[in-house]
């Protein structure tokens, strides 16, 4: 397998095999802390908790959960809450099947324009993957465009995505088409200022047929072998001997969140609770006040929200009661607008990007891992945008950007090299669009993963940028400025982007 990492990551070009596996151990986290049956919940910045946490050197997924810790935290208590007082699982029920109808977003109005334009957008990059992708396209596409070269962008689903990169091999597996039915999305061109202008795929001199355009790269939230590979392909595996030609480029972190409308009481939830009311629609009523599987709002199997998420409570991705929203952005919708009456008994799952901007119409639950003491946020508080949680290893459901591309004599494409190839390099441009897109650049992280939501391990960038990220999320840092690195005291003696580092 070969994986290359890009992104604000911290320039680990051509790392090694990184294969991400799902936590296998679906057993019951421990009792709240309290004993009883409220929540327990504690402050930032005053004692480091929970109560009992680890204090150690973090090893294992447990040390890493429950390390002591200054960041707010909140139990959720599975016997009080949901009456899983054992290590017994109820078992699962089957969803009904979907409606064919069901959360679909209205059907957009045919663009006017096309994609391309001899003299406007005479050089095009095709990109497709995962609704949640579009915050980072927005913010990247400035960048990219310093290359010369315009972004044509389809939202499509993580699966979608890593295929059309490569992998699906079957006739029209790596093109962008115009939809002709209702879930499908037009795509949009992005100007240099990051604005987006849907337009008509086909006419590009690129065109294999006049009516779609050969996808450039492929986006997911996942990787490609969480993917179910179409009958008679083999596993998705960059790099293996049946995909040799396909490169694969690791990018920041996104973290994935259980959501609920600002006017829900509701504070957290566990893993438990959420394979409960999402595995078995409520439960019959037990799994209060997540009940009405007409409220639960979820991802398709083929996204990486519901993969990751899926991979985090233990439940097959096929097997989530509730809605199809269809779209990150319908989701969002979707959970802002409920009323006040629904509010109590609505639930869904964003990518944290499309969370953040709307922090005050809806609430991220603090989500308590297998085997974890309380539950977290993927920020230190409610109003911080720190993902001090995501990147200490305190909150689970996360996991790198990928993008998929076809390599010729090992070599990406002219039109995809203009998007990769800046991540290969410390890059302050392309880490500010990071953030401005919502996800954590690599080289602000303090864990890793080598799988899909694999066991987390210490990580140690080798170009670090933890203290230009804090003071760009939070406009604080107790990291000492420079201008150079003789400035900077040996303990931390690289000067990186204005602040002293230790690599």
């Amino acid at each position: 397998m070969v994986r290359r990492a890009f992104a604000s990551l911290a320039i680990l070009a051509a790392v090694g095999c990184n294969t991400l596996l799902g936590i296998d151990d679906h057993g019951l986290a421990p009792a709240p802390v309290s004993g009883d049956s409220t929540d327990v919940t504690g402050d930032a910045g005053t004692e480091a908790g929970p109560p009992g946490c680890f204090r150690g050197v973090p090893a294992t997924d447990s040390d890493f959960f429950n390390q002591c810790t200054t960041s707010q935290f909140e139990a959720f208590d599975n016997c009080a809450r949901v009456g899983l007082c054992t290590a017994q699982v109820p078992a699962l029920v089957p969803p009904p099947a979907p409606s064919t109808d069901a959360g679909l977003p209205a059907a957009a109005s045919r663009p006017t324009v096309g994609c391309y334009d001899a003299a406007a957008r005479p050089q095009l990059l095709f990109i497709q993957g995962s609704t949640n992708f579009t915050p980072f396209i927005e913010a990247m596409a400035p960048l990219v465009a310093t290359s010369g070269y315009v972004v044509v962008w389809q939202p499509t689903a993580s699966c979608a995505g890593a295929g059309a990169g490569g992998f699906d091999t079957t006739t029209g597996g790596d093109l962008m088409t115009n939809p002709t039915t209702l879930p499908g999305t037009y795509a949009s061109f992005y100007d240099a200022t990051g604005t987006a202008t849907p337009c008509l795929l086909g006419n590009s001199p690129r065109s294999p047929d006049g009516m779609s355009e050969v996808t450039d790269i492929g986006e997911s939230d996942v990787f490609a072998e969480s993917c179910p590979a179409p009958a008679g392909q083999q596993a998705w595996d960059p790099g293996s001997a049946a995909y040799p030609d396909v490169g694969h480029y690791l990018g920041p972190i996104q973290a994935m969140v259980f959501v609920v409308p600002a006017f829900s009481t509701q504070e957290a939830i566990s893993a438990e609770a959420a394979r409960l009311v999402f595995g078995t629609g409520g439960d019959n009523g037990v799994s209060l006040p997540w009940t009405d599987p007409n409220r639960m709002f979820i991802r398709g199997p083929g996204t990486g929200t519901n993969i990751i998420l899926s991979r985090a409570i233990g439940l097959a991705s096929g097997q989530w009661w509730g809605i199809d929203t269809v779209t990150a952005s319908a989701m969002q919708t979707t959970i802002v607008t409920s009323s006040t009456s629904d509010a109590e008994r609505t639930i869904g799952t964003l990518s944290v990007d499309y969370a953040d901007p709307v922090k005050n119409g809806l609430r991220i639950l603090y989500f308590q891992a297998t085997g974890q003491l309380a539950g977290f946020l993927p920020d230190s508080t409610p109003n911080a945008s720190d993902k001090q949680n995501v990147r200490d290893g305190h909150y689970s459901p996360w996991g790198p950007i990928h993008l998929y591309t076809k390599l010729v004599a090992g070599q990406t494409s002219a039109q995809a090299a203009a998007f990769i190839l800046p991540f290969t390099v410390p890059n302050q441009a392309l880490i500010d669009a990071t953030i401005a897109g919502g996800a954590v650049p690599v080289c602000a992280m303090h864990v890793s993963r080598n799988e899909e939501m694999g066991p987390l391990q210490a990580f140690t960038p080798t170009f670090q940028c933890g203290c230009y990220y804090d003071a760009k999320v939070s406009g604080v840092t107790t990291c000492q400025p420079c201008t150079a690195s003789g400035t900077c005291p040996a303990g931390r003696p690289a000067c990186n982007l204005g602040y002293c580092e230790a690599d």
